[in-house]
């Protein structure tokens, strides 16, 4: 498969050499039968891809090297030389392993669709920088089928994951050399670039980011799909030093306090002796049983696990949890969380009672509070995890004087679990205050799951009424004037934050460009085509998100 011997012609030996490399590329990205299990490192591999494709851009390489920008001219050889070596790393990878056996074979089926499709880049929406990746890619491809003859498709015999691992080291240290020949201003556009993959999360070129969140995707997949012994034996794989078992017995939590009534939401406590806050989830009876709905205690053994994954990304800004409780007396679950300190009976405190009881923090404080925010939601998206229960109540602090210092904190898991679609219907609680922070789509007890269900554009509406709530300080009921929660008046929440007298004021307080951040949120124009399918949204929604939110919040010089 060396390109080699190829009849250079007009075309550049710098083009032919980046062509093969892309083929390279995506004849492994595109092999079947990968185990699920290390498929986090197959988009590691998309990414090196990725790299590749921005440094070309940047460069020009094109078929007439008189397109060339001055820093490939400048250092042709060695350009030469680092593709020649990259393009051999990925045809000798499909060779032989450490062991000499095969590790990727000729399928001998071939896919429905057009072998180079999902390597283009795959669920990535269409933009201005992606059209530039997307253009050169193809002319690479149509090089390849006019010179060479490839397999249509390649097949997993063996899957290696150390030799993978060891194939994206090298990958990724010649990908580092080749941005050294770009200047400076060039290799600050290719981190812009960056952004705009598919998956838009190399945010300040912190690779292992990616690493995290692809990881977390694979254990969130196996601990989901758990359902044989060998499902669980490849979740418990993953889950790090994680324990297996994340029930805890009520009788070992002492002294539990709340200030919150007869069914309180948090409660603090101790541990065998550790302070610790739980974080309860009420459920009704079923029938005779005096116990909880059979699905509704799976997930909740589900979702602790895994926000119980020691190494689960740090963007998430998730509560570290040690397990969760049955308490039946009060027919209730409790996540329990490890305390966040400072707190003078551990129990945390919610922006909404912040946003009730403190003055205003200073715009530098809004701002901060809101970026992490939302970054927490964009993170727990690229892993398809969803919140379904985002407002102020479910943002919380380790105590009221850290406002200005510590970052927040996402918790209200009562409703979060992976957008899948096979699970039981469970309905949102019956609290119309909630209803204010919902999508209208989702308000008033409609199942959260099924062909009406729950998505991801639901919870970046309700992070757009949180911003709102940050933006103004004050708890969006009060904000709207709302003295008592009808159904009239839930449904007029859109509109009246949307309106012109609401924004203006949204924009005295915080400015222009973090108004165009909520309303992005609010206004449903992440998604530009309802009748998208779920990969194509949620690809547009991420890209988007990223560009109208994420970037919006960090513009803010204050």
């Amino acid at each position: 498969m060396d390109v080699a011997g190829l009849a250079i012609g007009a075309v550049s030996l710098a083009f032919e050499l980046f062509s093969a490399c892309i083929k390279g590329y995506n004849l492994i990205l595109e092999a079947k039968d990968m185990p699920k299990t290390y498929k986090y490192l197959r988009v590691r591999l998309q990414m090196e891809k990725e790299k590749l494709l921005g440094w070309a851009v940047l460069a020009k390489i094109s078929e007439d090297e008189a397109f060339a920008s001055f820093s490939l001219r400048v250092n042709k050889h060695t350009v030469i030389d680092s593709l020649r070596e990259i393009q051999n790393l990925l045809f000798n990878f499909s060779k032989l392993s450490n062991t000499y056996n095969p590790i990727l074979v000729v399928s001998e089926t071939l896919s429905n669709t057009s072998s180079e499709k999902t390597s283009g880049s795959p669920g990535a929406a269409v933009t201005p920088l992606r059209d530039e990746y997307l253009n050169l890619q193809k002319k690479a491809i149509d090089l390849m089928e006019k010179t060479r003859k490839y397999p249509k498709r390649l097949q997993w015999a063996t899957f290696d994951k150390a030799h993978f691992e060891k194939l994206l080291s090298n990958l990724g240290a010649l990908n580092d050399n080749m941005m050294d020949f770009l200047e400076a201003f060039e290799r600050s556009r290719h981190f812009q670039m960056q952004e705009a993959t598919f998956m838009q999360i190399l945010l300040h070129g912190h690779e292992e980011r990616l690493v995290r969140l692809t990881r977390f995707k694979a254990i969130n997949i196996a601990v989901e799909s758990q359902g044989s012994e060998q499902d669980e034996e490849r979740a418990n794989s993953l889950l790090s030093d994680s324990p297996n078992d994340v029930s805890l017995k009520i009788e070992d939590l002492n002294e539990l306090t709340s200030h919150m009534g007869n069914r309180p939401m948090r409660s603090s406590g101790l541990l065998k002796g550790s302070e610790i806050w739980v974080e309860w989830r009420y459920y009704d009876e079923v029938g005779d049983s005096d116990g909880p709905p059979l699905f509704v205690a799976q997930r909740i053994s589900k979702l602790a696990k895994l926000l119980g994954e020691k190494n689960k990304p740090v963007e998430f800004h998730v509560p570290s949890c040690l397990g969760y409780v049955h308490d039946e007396p009060e027919s209730r679950f409790g996540f329990v969380f490890q305390s966040l300190g400072s707190s003078r009976n551990n129990l945390p405190i919610s922006l909404l009672e912040l946003l009730i009881t403190t003055k205003k923090p200073s715009l530098t404080t809004r701002v901060r509070i809101a970026r992490t925010i939302a970054t927490s939601i964009w993170y727990l998206h690229a892993t398809n995890w969803l919140h379904k229960g985002l407002r102020s109540e479910n943002v919380v602090f380790p105590s009221r004087e850290s406002i200005r210092t510590a970052s927040p904190f996402l918790c209200g898991f009562d409703y979060s679990r992976p957008s899948h679609m096979g699970e039981e219907t469970e309905r949102p609680a019956e609290n119309p205050m909630h209803d204010i922070y919902r999508h209208p789509k989702v308000q008033f007890d409609v199942p959260r799951s099924g062909r009406v269900g729950f998505n991801k554009l639901y919870d970046a509406y309700s992070l757009g009424v949180v911003l709102y709530e940050i933006g103004v300080w004050m708890s969006i009921d009060k904000f709207l004037g709302f003295t008592t929660v009808k159904p009239s008046a839930i449904k007029s929440v859109n509109s009246r934050l949307l309106g012109r007298d609401s924004i203006e004021t949204l924009e005295s307080e915080v400015g222009e460009t973090f108004a165009m951040a909520v309303k992005a949120c609010l206004n449903g124009e992440l998604v530009p085509d309802s009748d998208m399918s779920k990969v194509d949204s949620d690809a547009w929604l991420q890209l988007n998100f990223g560009e109208q939110v994420i970037k919006k919040l960090e513009m803010i010089q204050v």
